[in-house]
């Protein structure tokens, strides 16, 4: 494992469990030593309990931190739980050697060409695991004081949400989808492992989505939780309530709304058809992945220019976990993995890709470099919050993954159900003799 390779802490968990009570007391004492007074004691206290819970909840012992005083103001942080109270506990760990120091951080100016600034690692100690010895991940919860919407800038930063939309029927309709898919979730029995004889109760968090808006509250707005960052085979390694999961996942979703909108019918209507959005027979060298790739760049970007730029930036591997070829395009000095999909002369190549695809799919010429990701993210969101709703209503436990649903397989054609009516209500019954193609995939 690479250095960069090290996950960031964070501090999405809760305990009220005796040794986490005990440690937290701990750090707020050594805080409080440094003070005449200590304002907001209780306050301190909860957000002791919320970092020993996460940083104990970690699988490994190293990971990044940054301590810098900007991560942690309200004008520039990018995570709700990074508060400066936060940053005097995490000290005070270090203090404690609870916590220590195994790399420092890198400045962007002095790292490598290609692969950027490196924040802090740390490494989690035996002196802080001495202090839990009792504690089960049935006991860890997850911190229910991060909001459930959140809305971030273009450059990623927090923002508070606008006090119109705060007081929609939207907001409170998702609050009350999520908090109802929360309850659900947590009162079923979702495990690791298929077989009853070797499961592992899950992570909370994992269960624990929130809906995330980039920009405002009408661009993207899909849902996340830690769950959705799983490997395919993992997510569908999951029982509930004993039984095991399939997914079903919306077949070339964004494509074909697009078709819809633009043309009134769900299928490309030209001699070059071949049932599939994403082919490219002119390219047999790169994977279908790569060409999904490349086809979401050029809907995606808002100049032609742009969509060459990033598909020039193509590389290609293979994983042999996965036992797949992986393509991905970069921005600006990223690390770079594999080998160019384009070796010779990139932008050209890659504007000729966009003039090939064209050709074959001119059903999509009207609608390229719209930058239309945030409204067609907009749309599947919504379908999946629909759903969700449908789900909660019937009792049925449900992970979506965007625009797919991981659901107990003697669910399965009721839930199929419940997606192709969602996609029909929210996108007003306009394509009514359309049924929307899915997948059912299982392990």
């Amino acid at each position: 494992m690479q250095l960069k390779d090290f996950t960031y802490l964070r501090i999405e968990h809760y305990s009220g469990h005796p040794e986490v009570k005990a440690a937290a007391d701990i750090l707020v004492d050594h805080v409080a030593s440094g003070k005449s007074f200590l304002k907001d004691k209780p306050g301190w206290t909860k957000a002791a309990r919320k970092l020993v819970a996460s940083l104990w909840m970690r699988e490994g012992d190293m990971f990044r931190f940054g301590t810098k005083k900007d991560y942690f103001s309200a004008g520039s942080r990018k995570q709700v739980w990074l508060t400066p109270k936060t940053l005097q506990l995490f000290k005070a760990m270090l203090d404690l050697g609870w916590v220590s120091k195994a790399y420092d951080a890198i400045p962007p100016e002095y790292a490598k060409k290609q692969q950027g600034g490196l924040v802090t690692i740390y490494c989690r100690n035996l002196t802080f695991r001495s202090l839990l010895k009792s504690l089960k991940v049935e006991e860890v919860e997850a911190n229910n004081d991060i909001p459930l919407v959140e809305l971030k800038d273009n450059e990623g930063v927090l923002v508070p949400l606008p006090a119109k939309y705060v007081n929609s029927d939207s907001y409170r309709r998702t609050v009350d989808v999520l908090q109802r898919h929360y309850e659900l979730l947590i009162n079923s029995s979702i495990s690791k492992g298929e077989s009853s004889r070797s499961t592992t109760k899950v992570d909370p968090l994992w269960l624990r989505y929130r809906r995330k808006w980039i920009g405002n509250t009408g661009i993207g707005g899909r849902f996340y939780s830690a769950f959705v960052n799983l490997p395919k085979e993992e997510r569908l390694a999951i029982t509930i309530n004993g039984q095991p999961v399939g997914s079903w996942d919306f077949s070339q979703l964004h494509p074909t709304l697009l078709l819809l909108l633009e043309h009134g019918v769900g299928y490309e209507p030209n001699m070059f058809s071949t049932g599939d959005i994403y082919a490219m027979p002119e390219y047999p060298d790169i994977p279908r992945s790569g060409h999904k790739a490349f086809i979401n760049t050029i809907f995606n970007a808002k100049s032609k220019d742009a969509a060459a730029r990033s598909i020039a930036t193509a590389r290609i591997w293979y994983d042999v976990f996965d036992d797949c070829w992986v393509v991905k395009t970069y921005k600006k000095n990223e690390r770079r993995d594999g080998e160019p999909v384009w070796p010779e002369k990139p932008l050209e190549a890659a504007r000729a890709y966009i003039d090939a695809f064209l050709f074959r799919h001119p059903a999509f010429e009207n609608v390229a470099y719209k930058g239309l990701w945030g409204d067609l993210q907009l749309l599947d969101s919504s379908i999946m919050e629909e759903a969700m709703l449908r789900c909660n209503s019937r009792d049925i436990p449900v992970l979506p993954v965007h625009d797919e649903l991981v659901v107990p397989r003697t669910k399965k054609e009721e839930v199929r159900q419940i997606l192709v009516s969602s996609f029909h209500k929210v996108t007003k019954s306009k394509f009514v003799g359309f049924t929307p193609k899915m997948t059912w995939s299982e392990n």
